[in-house]
C-alpha cells in the first residue's frame, strides 16, 4: 500500500484539535484522515483512556481499527465497533439497571418486534428516540419482559446519560473523543446521542456524505449532517470533495446522476463507464459477461478477480446472475446469525470467523469480548481460543464457544445454537467467515457495497421497475417512484464502487413479481438526458 500523503484540505482536518464535521465524497480518503486523526490522539493519552470510534459496519469498524493500530500503535482503551455495539456495552448492560431494575446483560436482543410486543407501544416507531422513551410507557414493559430492541439502543443510550451520573462520570473519565462515520445514515436518536457525547466534553468528529444517504426506510435522514456543517459555534467544517479512487469518466457520470449542472471534470482519457444491453435473463448475462472478465484478467492490469465486484439493488438478481457465471464468486448474504442480530448471534458469527480465519489473530477476539477479565482468565482464554480454530466437530464447536460466553454473563438459546449448525453445514454461507480469496469474483447488493471499492464494478438491475423502485400507479403507464432521492444515491455509490471501469447492465429479459419473464425497458436512470455523452 502507498504511503499517505495527505492533501492540503485532508493535513487541515487531520490538525484541527477541535470538534469538526468533515463532508467527504467518494475516494476523497476520508478513513484515511480519520486513522490519522486518532493516531495522533491515542499516543497522548494515559493508558485508561481512549476514543470511541463508531462507524456503520462491522467490517468497516474493523479495518478502521487495523489501521488504526498499524506499526503496534497502542490505541489505549479506545472502543471500535458501530453505534449499536457502543451503546450496549458501554451504556446499555452497565448502567440500565440502575435506572430501570433487573438484569438487562439476561435480556434477549431482538432486530424487528414481533406483533403482541408492537402492541406495548403507544405508536409505532423505526428508530424511537428519547423523548419517546419519556412519553411512551412501553419501552420499559418490553424491558420487563426481558427483551432489548436493537432499533431504541441510542434512545436507551441517550436517556441512560441523562438520568445517570455514573455513567457521565464513566464515559468523561474513559474517553476523550469521540468519531463517527457515514454520519448521512444516522438516525435522530444517534444524532442526540453524538451531540450528548459532545456535551459532555469530548471532542467530537463527525464524517459524512449527504449524496451517499441510502438508509431513510430506516429512519436516518442527512439532514442532522446538514446541521452540523451549519452549526459554526460547536463545529468546523471543511470539505474533501476531491475523488481520489475513481477514473475521471466515472466522476463525471457519477455527478451528472445526482447533479444536471454539475461541472464535469476535463481528461483526455478514454470514457470508462459503459452501457451494455444484452440478450436474455440474468443468468444468460453471467454467461456471455464470464469471458470478458477471463480476457481482462489476463490482459488488463487487474491482478485478481476479487477485484472485480458485480452490483445489484436486489439480493435475487445476484442470485440468478451467478447461476449462470463461469468463474468462483462469492456472494454476500445474510446469514441466519445476522438476521438474528444478537449479542450471542454477533459473537457465534466472530468465533466463525476466527475458526476459518476472517478474523486473523485471538487477541482480535480477546480484544472485543474478554478485554475485561482478569489476566489470568485472558491467558486460558487463548488456549481455548486456539482449540477452537483446530476444532472440527460441530457440536464440540457450540460446546467450547458457549463456555467462553458464559465467562462473559452471554447464555445462548437453543435458537442460536441452531442458527451455528445452518452455517456449519452450508459451504456457501461457511465462504462468508473465510478470507477473501483472489480467485472470487464479489457479488453483493449495492447497499453492502458502501464503502468498499474495487477495480471493475457490473452495476446490474438497470431495469424499469427493477431499479429505481416503481409502484403501479392508476394506469400501467403512471410514472411513480416513491424513494426516487434515495435510489439516485444509491446508484452513484454503485457507480462510485469503481476504480477504473464501471459496466452498466440491461437484459432484455426482467423477472416480475410473479417470477414470469417479460420484455423489459430501459431504467429511469438510462433515460436521463444529463448523461449523454458521459457513456460508452
Amino acid at each position: 500500500m502507498k504511503p499517505f500523503k495527505p492533501t492540503p484540505m485532508q493535513q487541515a482536518a487531520i490538525d484541527y484539535k477541535g470538534s469538526i464535521v468533515i463532508t467527504a465524497c467518494p475516494g476523497s480518503g476520508k478513513t484515511a484522515v480519520m486513522k490519522e486523526k486518532i493516531r495522533g490522539i491515542t499516543p497522548e493519552l494515559p493508558s485508561h483512556r481512549g476514543v470511541i470510534a463508531i462507524t456503520f459496519t462491522k467490517k468497516a469498524s474493523e479495518d478502521l481499527k487495523k489501521r488504526c493500530k498499524e506499526n503496534a500503535l497502542d490505541t489505549k482503551r479506545s472502543y471500535f465497533g458501530t453505534i449499536d455495539s457502543f451503546c450496549l456495552n458501554e451504556l446499555i448492560i452497565p448502567f440500565l439497571d440502575r435506572l430501570w431494575g433487573g438484569c438487562s446483560s439476561d435480556c434477549k436482543i431482538i432486530k424487528k418486534l414481533e406483533s403482541h410486543q408492537e402492541n406495548y407501544f403507544l405508536g409505532k416507531y423505526k428508530s424511537p428516540t428519547c423523548k419517546d422513551l419519556y412519553s411512551d410507557s412501553g419501552f420499559k414493559v418490553l424491558y420487563d419482559t426481558g427483551i432489548l430492541w436493537m432499533s431504541s439502543f441510542a434512545a436507551l443510550a441517550s436517556f441512560i446519560i441523562d438520568n445517570s451520573i455514573s455513567a457521565k462520570r464513566y464515559i468523561k473519565a474513559r474517553y476523550s473523543h469521540v468519531f463517527m462515520d457515514e454520519y448521512q445514515d444516522s438516525s435522530q436518536s444517534q444524532h442526540q446521542l453524538f451531540i450528548k457525547l459532545r456535551e459532555l466534553g469530548l471532542t467530537a468528529t463527525a464524517v459524512g456524505d449527504v449524496d451517499q444517504s441510502i438508509y431513510r426506510f430506516r429512519g436516518s435522514d442527512p439532514e442532522f449532517l446538514l446541521k452540523l456543517t451549519m452549526d459554526k459555534i460547536n463545529f468546523e467544517h471543511i470539505e474533501l470533495d476531491f475523488n481520489h479512487r475513481c477514473h475521471p469518466s466515472i466522476v463525471n457520470y457519477a455527478s451528472r446522476v445526482l447533479d444536471p449542472e454539475c461541472k464535469l471534470i476535463t481528461h483526455k482519457d478514454e470514457i470508462k463507464v459503459f452501457r451494455r444491453f444484452i440478450p436474455g435473463n440474468l443468468k444468460n448475462a453471467a454467461e456471455y459477461i464470464t469471458p470478458w472478465i477471463a480476457g481482462w484478467l489476463e490482459n488488463l492490469n487487474i491482478r485478481y478477480a476479487s477485484d472485480v465486484a458485480v452490483l445489484a439493488k436486489k439480493e435475487i438478481s445476484l442470485t440468478e446472475f451467478a447461476t449462470g457465471l463461469g468463474h468462483d464468486y462469492r456472494l454476500y448474504t445474510d446469514t441466519p446469525l445476522n438476521n438474528l442480530g444478537t449479542e450471542c448471534a454477533d459473537a457465534y458469527s466472530d468465533f466463525l470467523s476466527f475458526k476459518y480465519g476472517a478474523i486473523s489473530t485471538a487477541q482480535d477476539v480477546i480484544e472485543k469480548y474478554f478485554y475485561k477479565l482478569p489476566l489470568h482468565n485472558v491467558k486460558s482464554i487463548r488456549k481455548i481460543l486456539k482449540f477452537l480454530r483446530s476444532e472440527s466437530d460441530l457440536e464440540a464447536f457450540i460446546q467450547k464457544s458457549t463456555s467462553l460466553l458464559q465467562l462473559i454473563g452471554i447464555e445462548a438459546s437453543e435458537e442460536e445454537k441452531s442458527a451455528v449448525r445452518v452455517v456449519w453445514n452450508s459451504p456457501y454461507l461457511l465462504k462468508l467467515f473465510k478470507p477473501i480469496a483472489n480467485n472470487e469474483i464479489q457479488l453483493m447488493t449495492l447497499h453492502k457495497a458502501k464503502g468498499l471499492e474495487f477495480k471493475i464494478v457490473f452495476h446490474l438491475d438497470m431495469e424499469e421497475w427493477s431499479f429505481p423502485h416503481r409502484i403501479p400507479g392508476s394506469s400501467w403507464n403512471d410514472i411513480n417512484y416513491p424513494s426516487l432521492a434515495e435510489d439516485t444515491n444509491l446508484h452513484y455509490v454503485g457507480i462510485t464502487r469503481a476504480e477504473l471501469c464501471c459496466i452498466l447492465i440491461q437484459t432484455s429479459l426482467r423477472k416480475n413479481s410473479g417470477g414470469s419473464y417479460g420484455d423489459s425497458r430501459p431504467s429511469y436512470f438510462l433515460g436521463l438526458p444529463q448523461l449523454e455523452g458521459l457513456y460508452r
